[in-house]
């Protein structure tokens, strides 16, 4: 049965009766993104693995030793831009898992400290996150956690590092982010801190200095700040965080907790109708049904 903690609201947008699972057996699992051929690729990431999960609900072995893969998305050119945790760097691949190459290592010559989630806007603009995870405090060449951005669309098909564009610099924890549906805002997670903060963004993909503000605070009542975050076409804010997925109106209003039986890590909207939400839990994959539609990458295809 599935379980709305908090409920102002939410359980009228849960179309699902029941919580599917999708796959099980994992050390952690991360970064869902959805497939046209309706299977959904996840990272292992502990393991350093990426899986896909079919629509058969059979699953496969894609990739093994990823540098401990994260988020993930699509590239404007359809091959997939993914986080490596600890291989401390922003990298792609071909959709079977085949040509990985690095796309970002280094910001002002340092080394970056371990990439974790990303989103790609429209315009080919691709969005990430650096906390320091999966670096050692001796071995960190950045002292502080930054927000990046890197132009996808520049001819890099022969492999060239592109150098990051640092945004913002005064997270603890930046995690998970998203746009809302006209990409004029940009949602980013601060896991340490508890909250999710929204940031206008000017049409050259700069942040508007002094636009950053609280959006929501979380206080679950075990241990987990937001982690991987996603929006809705209508605008509201779906953040995994302990407990489930916390669900928000635009406006910041708490619309009700999705309970899942472990904390998630990130979540993804999936199916051809973009109404399946799926999260990833500890050890496991689970879907539900929603009576509203997610916003897909914009360059799924």
């Amino acid at each position: 049965m599935v379980e709305i903690l908090r409920d102002a609201g939410l359980s009228a947008l849960v179309e699902s009766t029941e919580l599917e699972r999708l796959a099980r057996g994992f050390e952690f699992t991360e970064g869902p993104l959805w497939l046209p051929d309706d299977s959904l690729l996840f990272q292992d990431n502990k393991a350093e693995r990426t899986y896909r999960v079919g629509g058969d609900r059979t699953v496969h072995l894609v990739r093994d030793h990823t540098g401990a893969a994260n988020g993930q998305t699509f590239a404007p050119d359809g091959r997939i831009v993914f986080c490596e945790q600890n291989g401390r760097r922003v990298s792609r691949m071909n959709r079977d898992g085949s040509g990985v190459e690095s796309l970002a290592e280094t910001w002002s010559g340092q080394r970056l400290n371990s990439p974790n989630d990303v989103v790609c806007r429209s315009d080919g603009t691709a969005y990430f996150t650096d906390p320091p995870y999966g670096v050692k405090p001796a071995e960190r060449a950045l002292h502080f956690q930054g927000v990046y951005s890197l132009d996808l669309m520049r001819d890099s098909r022969r492999g060239d590092v592109i150098e990051p564009r640092l945004l913002i610099d005064d997270f603890e924890k930046p995690n998970g982010l998203a746009f809302s549906p006209d990409e004029r805002t940009l949602y980013i997670c601060d896991t340490a801190r508890y909250h999710i903060r929204a940031f206008d963004v000017e049409e050259s993909g700069a942040i508007r200095v002094g636009s950053g503000r609280i959006f929501a605070r979380m206080d679950p009542e075990m241990p987990g700040g937001p982690d991987g975050v996603k929006v809705d076409r209508d605008g509201r804010v779906y953040a995994a965080v302990a407990q489930g997925v916390w669900v928000y109106e635009p406006d910041g209003r708490l619309l009700g907790i999705l309970a899942l039986p472990a904390r998630p890590a990130n979540l993804a909207w999936c199916d051809g109708d973009a109404r399946g939400l799926a999260m990833t839990a500890v050890d496991a994959v689970y879907r539900v049904r929603m009576h509203v539609q997610g916003i897909m990458p914009p360059f799924l295809g």
